[in-house]
């Protein structure tokens, strides 16, 4: 608990670090800015508090998300007009809160690990990857940017993200905004590059095929990597048909692989094996799963463990629900290309955010409960919707008070009042709401609540 709290203050002070060395450092600066003029005059919404509020995922109408900014957090008597901010934020490049977020997860794993904080599956980090549909708001310049479908019915815009979570420390260490007819393959292989040896990748079976498995196996990390596979594939069913527990078979390319291999500037022939470790897994619903893996018997990876290895890639679809639901990432505060990217990659740091601070009262809550002589029915967890809300309207003191703890501090306070029981063994039905597309509702752009 203790140790957990510590981490989070270090964690602050290199973000707060980070912010002012953007302001203060030139260079640094020409790389976070579209124009080599912007934030150098001393202006209302100055480079500081037009980051903090993009941070703060204001819902509201604007007019009155800066009204609070100005009034409320920063105590000043005039406030700035919807259009000065418009204005503001054309200057501001989109990468700024890429970089903020590598700040905030290697700040977590560096001092984590000397806090032994840090949560590891026998040794090692736990990277789910996954691609999630977002919904747009359906203006010209978004559309143009992002595109999207249509029949002769309807039409929507949208975009395709792809994520790596660590779904131990709950943690979104590479996230990726691109067009909505962008191939997750296609990003998910580019940012095999950002794994290390330390970690294991965990991926669905729209992820399994040769050159998934060859970038894994070819990369000068070498990650590990856990793969459902499909079942149509001629090894798979050949394994299958064995009724063994565990198999290392031959990978070989097809001809659509060589040809695709040799576009990405591989050239590869079709005796090209991948030696690969086959393991067969039965879910409790009955259904035989095969997972393709490098993770090897001979290093201690047995069988049995697969079954609860694979079940840990859930935790990235509650990172994206906690995301897409709770800091309502697909609810933008603007209507332009550079607006969509700010939004996205700030809602992907505040969610981060927000994982380390509830991970730090749910800690401290569980602590006082072992201390108190009263018995409980249920473990409690940080109600992280309220605490996610907390976290928005104290996020411009956290970053501009000269002593982040007391803040940090308060939030634990008001997070151990709002619990919910952790039930074990629940599970439910995915749903699909909307037929036409993935995203659950449709963001207009006239409508934000002032209330």
């Amino acid at each position: 608990m203790q140790a957990m709290f510590e981490v989070n203050v270090k964690i602050i002070a290199e973000l707060q670090a980070f912010l002012r060395l953007a302001i203060s450092n030139c260079p640094l600066l020409n790389v976070m800015r579209l124009s080599d003029y912007a934030f150098t005059r001393n202006r209302k919404l100055d480079f500081c508090r037009l980051v903090l509020f993009i941070c703060k995922l204001g819902k509201k109408t604007l007019s009155v998300e800066l009204d609070q900014l100005f009034e409320q957090d920063l105590m000043l008597e005039h406030t700035c007009s919807v259009s000065a901010f418009s204005l503001q934020r054309k200057k501001l490049a989109f990468w700024f809160f890429i970089f903020w977020n590598d700040v905030l997860c290697e700040s977590f794993y560096h001092y984590g690990a000397a806090a032994n904080v840090v949560n590891r599956w026998r040794g090692k980090r736990l990277i789910a990857v996954d691609g999630s549909k977002v919904s747009l708001i359906a203006t010209k310049a978004v559309k143009t940017t992002f595109g999207g479908q249509a029949n002769r019915h309807d039409s929507f815009c949208g975009a395709q993200a792809i994520v790596q979570f660590d779904v131990l420390n709950k943690l979104f260490i590479y996230s990726r905004l691109a067009p909505y007819r962008t191939a997750e393959l296609n990003m998910a292989w580019q940012a095999i590059d950002n794994l290390k040896a330390d970690m294991i990748a965990i991926y669905d079976r729209n992820f399994a095929n040769y050159k998934t498995v060859a970038l894994h196996l070819w990369s000068e990390q070498q990650p590990g990597f856990v793969i459902r596979a499909r079942e149509y594939h001629t090894f798979i069913k050949a394994f299958l048909a064995t009724r063994l527990e565990s198999q290392m078979v031959q990978m070989f390319p097809s001809v659509t692989t060589i040809e695709r291999m040799r576009t990405a500037g591989f050239i590869i022939r079709a005796d090209k094996a991948l030696t690969v470790r086959l393991v067969r897994v039965a879910l409790s619903s009955g259904i035989t799963e095969v997972l393709i893996t490098n993770l090897w018997e001979a290093d201690g990876y047995e069988t049995a463990a697969f079954k609860e290895l694979y079940n840990k890639r859930w935790g990235v679809e509650t990172g994206l629900s906690t995301a897409k639901n709770l800091l309502q990432l697909e609810s933008m505060s603007g209507q332009t290309e550079q607006s969509v990217y700010q939004d996205f990659y700030a809602t992907i740091l505040m969610t981060n955010l927000a994982s380390l601070l509830v991970r730090q009262g749910t800690e401290t809550v569980q602590e006082q409960r072992r201390q108190s002589r009263k018995r409980y029915a249920h473990r409690v967890q940080v109600n992280m919707n309220k605490a996610s809300g907390r976290l928005r309207q104290k996020l411009v003191y956290l970053f501009l008070s000269a002593d982040p703890s007391t803040v940090i501090e308060e939030l634990i306070k008001y997070f151990c009042r709002h619990t919910l029981p952790i039930r074990p063994g629940r599970t439910y039905e995915r749903k699909r709401i909307n037929k036409q597309f993935n995203c659950k509702h449709r963001t207009y752009t006239n409508y934000k609540p002032a209330i």
